[in-house]
C-alpha cells in the first residue's frame, strides 16, 4: 500500500467522496474526453517538437508555430483537468493513488508542463536563441516527456 492511500480511500468513503461514485455512462464519456483532449496536447506539442527537431513546416518560424499551438495545448490542459479530477476522485481514487504508474504518470506530468512552460517555451520564443542541435535536444526531451506521461497513463489500466 502506497503513503498516504489510506488517506485516499477515507476521502472517496466520506459522504461528499460518495456522489462522486460515477454511473458508468458518465464514467466512459469522461474517460473518452480525457482521451481526446490528451490527442489535442500530443498535437500542440507534436508540431512544435517535430519543428524543433527540424522535421516539419521548416518554412514557418518556430515561434509562430508555437504560438498558433499554444491555445490547442492550453485547452487541452484545461479539458485534462476537468475529466481527470473527477476520474480520480470517483471511487477510482483509491485505485488509482496505489499504482505505480500512476504516481510515474504524475511526475512525468509536472515535469513535462515545467519543461514545456519553462526551457521549451523561451526558446520557441526567440527562433535564434539556440542553435539548430539546441533546438532538436529541447524537442526531443519534450517529446520523451509527454510520450511519458502518455504511456504512463495507459499503464494504469495493466494492474
Amino acid at each position: 500500500s502506497a503513503p498516504g492511500s489510506a488517506r485516499v480511500h477515507w476521502k472517496s468513503a466520506r459522504p461528499g467522496g460518495t456522489a462522486l461514485n460515477l454511473p458508468v455512462w458518465l464514467s466512459a464519456v469522461l474517460q473518452a474526453v480525457h482521451l481526446l483532449t490528451l490527442v489535442m496536447i500530443a498535437c500542440a506539442v507534436l508540431v512544435v517538437d517535430l519543428r524543433l527537431l527540424g522535421l516539419g513546416l521548416r518554412r514557418l518560424p518556430v515561434s509562430r508555430i508555437a504560438e498558433e499551438a499554444r491555445p490547442w495545448l492550453v485547452w487541452g490542459l484545461v479539458g485534462q483537468a476537468a475529466t481527470g479530477l473527477p476520474l480520480f476522485v470517483s471511487l477510482a481514487a483509491t485505485r488509482y493513488y496505489g499504482h505505480p504508474a500512476f504516481h510515474l504518470k504524475m511526475y512525468l506530468l509536472a515535469a513535462a508542463l515545467a519543461f514545456t512552460f519553462t526551457i521549451r517555451q523561451r526558446l520557441v520564443r526567440d527562433d535564434r536563441r539556440s542553435g539548430r542541435y539546441g533546438a532538436a535536444l529541447v524537442g526531443a526531451v519534450s517529446i520523451a516527456l509527454w510520450s511519458g506521461v502518455g504511456i504512463m497513463g495507459k499503464g494504469i489500466a495493466y494492474y
